[in-house]
């Protein structure tokens, strides 16, 4: 009863946010999504330049197809576990372009393998592009949003950060440890900026992109695979509705703290039931 007072005081007060305070998606706005040259970071950098507003993409690669500057969309070469070209990026953007009010940490790589198989640099890999690429990325870029007094800093994380299946563990704990990061960043930032700067976190289930491919759905019906574009229309949404509640989709990730609650032996027989065990272990073969 009481989580859900709290939730219902959270609504109201999004929903009698002043006006001045919420994010503006125009031609001024400019958006930095790191990884976006492909899979859903690709989905969602086309979705927000249908808003209108200029988007630098900043990958170690640059996008399958040839980029059109009428489009809106810039590509900038950045490796986000690299402190230097972060920074360097920075200089870029604000030379170039101005200040980015919207920040996407959406950067992300995985290693799907049994624990005592994975080697030392395969784990020190994934944390750094999975969370240290995301923290260096929010401090070289945050001080000029809160400087500014307006914008969202926008962090994909994963049901995978709350719940942990076999053979994804340096995957599951670098998004685990996103989440606890963003939670207290938008402890900061919130008391710092009144509310006007926000923060979103975003906690999807498995995406229908190259990254997990190899990793079977165990239940359709009760875990689907989120389509890429879907998932950047409801990012776009709650930006638009001043929404700062953790986006988790589809519904039955708001199931998974939950069932979490349950004791060891019914959360170990849950586990097996989904069958999430059994789909990373063929990922792995």
């Amino acid at each position: 009863m009481h989580r859900f007072v709290l939730r219902c005081k959270r609504n109201v007060e999004e929903l009698i946010a002043p006006t001045s305070s919420r994010v503006s998606l125009s031609q001024e706005t400019i958006a930095l999504v790191t990884g976006g040259s492909k899979g859903f970071g690709w989905e969602l950098v086309q979705k927000l330049a249908l808003k209108g507003i200029k988007v630098i993409i900043a990958d170690v690669g640059p996008p399958a197809v040839d980029l059109d500057p009428e489009d809106g969309i810039v590509y900038y070469p950045c490796n986000v576990t690299k402190h230097e070209q972060v920074q360097e990026l920075h200089k870029k953007i604000v030379s170039n372009h101005g200040i980015v009010t919207l920040l996407f940490n959406n950067a992300g790589i995985t290693c799907v393998s049994p624990l005592p198989e994975t080697s030392d640099s395969d784990i020190q890999r994934v944390i750094d592009v999975n969370y240290i690429g995301a923290y260096m990325v929010i401090q070289t870029f945050l001080p000029d949003i809160m400087k500014v007094g307006q914008g969202y800093v926008v962090n994909v994380a994963s049901v995978l950060g709350i719940v942990s299946p076999a053979r994804l563990t340096s995957y599951c704990a670098s998004k685990g440890g996103l989440i606890a990061y963003h939670n207290s960043l938008s402890q900061h930032v919130k008391r710092i900026t009144l509310g006007h700067v926000k923060t979103l976190l975003v906690c999807p289930g498995k995406l229908k992109t190259d990254m997990f491919a190899n990793v079977e759905t165990p239940s359709k019906l009760l875990a689907p695979d989120v389509d890429p574009a879907q998932l950047a229309t409801q990012i776009i949404k709650a930006i638009e509705h001043n929404s700062t509640r953790t986006l988790n989709y589809p519904y039955y990730v708001n199931m998974v703290p939950l069932i979490k609650e349950l004791n060891w032996p019914y959360l170990r027989i849950l586990k097996n039931l989904s069958g999430m065990d059994e789909s990373t272990a063929t990922a792995g073969r």
